[in-house]
């Protein structure tokens, strides 16, 4: 099982400087280049300044989608002066390996072992290179951070402050808030699929969630539950508590504590949130990582919430489509200006 909530294209999050009316882009150079993290390769595109020097640079983490490299975000940095690693994810495009057997967590590997390749590049500034991330790369940023000193600063997009099981109740409450579900149907609902993650993840409390699935079915909203993306209610009782299912998400993943990685944050972070964000609880995430942050006295870290943007930073734009909020990469230009000059 993998999260909705981050299945976001990332080269659709951040344009070109032309969506805002900016000067024409700034020519930049492109270099494929490969990477190894252990046994796996990495492949990507390394994005510079078209200027000659010692760059800033940034490595692009991904969602949890299959995605390839991501170009556009990669140009984008590169016309603000910054150099950009994008690459494959393992096992899309020319990565090898294969994401999905392995827990999110791990691939925070992949991206460090994309700052040491910047690292010894004589145009790269080895004291200047960052990480950015969407969604599930949001979680990935900090931790990175929080794994090297090599990690000079962290964008986090969309990226949660709870963990993968609480992000994914706030998305299927959402879903059956959209089917017009009464509050209290929606809490209830909740409270059966925590009582049977919690089975998964753990192996205990069997009993508990077998009689919570029995008094689920004699409800009006479980028929809503049974429908829903994971398809997990769909299944027969048995089936649901087979606790050999997902090992991956259940076992490893669901319980992730992003706060672990936020008490050890010590270099500059941005976080960028949408205020009407379906897929992530941003009240709840920006309360977490405020708090934890004040609480472990990190020195520079900024929050910005465009309160109309989705989980991509998008909104409505007059034609009924989308584009990117209003201010959205102007923000991130003026904090890359403040910290990278």
């Amino acid at each position: 099982m993998r999260s909705p909530a981050q299945f976001v294209p990332a080269a659709a999050v951040l344009l070109f400087c032309a969506l805002l009316g900016c000067s024409a882009p700034v020519a930049v150079r492109e270099e494929p280049v490969r990477f190894s993290n252990g046994a796996i390769t990495l492949s990507g595109t390394l994005v510079l300044p078209g200027s000659p020097g010692r760059h800033p640079a940034v490595v692009l983490f991904h969602g949890s989608a299959p995605d390839g490299r991501d170009l556009s975000t990669a140009r984008w940095f590169a016309e603000q002066g910054v150099a950009a690693l994008a690459y494959d994810k393992r096992g899309f495009g020319e990565s090898t390996g294969d994401a999905r057997q392995v827990p999110f967590m791990d691939l925070c590997g992949d991206g460090l072992a994309a700052v040491e390749l910047l690292q010894a590049r004589p145009d790269i500034n080895p004291r200047r290179i960052g990480v950015w991330g969407i969604s599930q790369g949001g979680w990935l940023g900090p931790l990175a951070a929080s794994r090297s000193k090599n990690v000079a600063f962290v964008i986090a997009i969309s990226g949660p402050g709870v963990s993968p099981g609480e992000q994914m109740i706030f998305y299927y409450e959402n879903q059956l808030r959209m089917e017009g579900l009464a509050e209290s149907d929606i809490a209830e609902a909740s409270r059966l699929r925590r009582v049977v993650w919690q089975y998964l993840a753990t192996g205990t409390g069997y009993h508990e969630a077998k009689a919570a699935l029995v008094r689920g079915r004699s409800k009006p909203w479980f028929t809503a539950l049974q429908g829903q993306q994971d398809g997990l209610f769909a299944l027969s009782d048995s089936a649901i508590l087979d606790d050999s299912r997902s090992r991956i998400w259940f076992r490893a993943e669901m319980n992730y504590d992003p706060t672990a990685a936020l008490r050890k944050l010590s270099v500059p972070v941005l976080f960028v949130f949408g205020g009407k964000d379906e897929l992530v609880p941003v009240p709840k995430s920006v309360e977490v990582i405020r708090t934890t942050l004040a609480e472990s006295h990190a020195r520079d870290f900024t929050i910005k919430i465009f309160p109309g943007g989705d989980h991509g930073i998008y909104v409505d734009d007059p034609h009924g489509g989308k584009e990117l909020a209003p201010g959205y990469l102007d923000a991130v230009k003026q904090w890359l200006r403040k910290h990278l000059s």
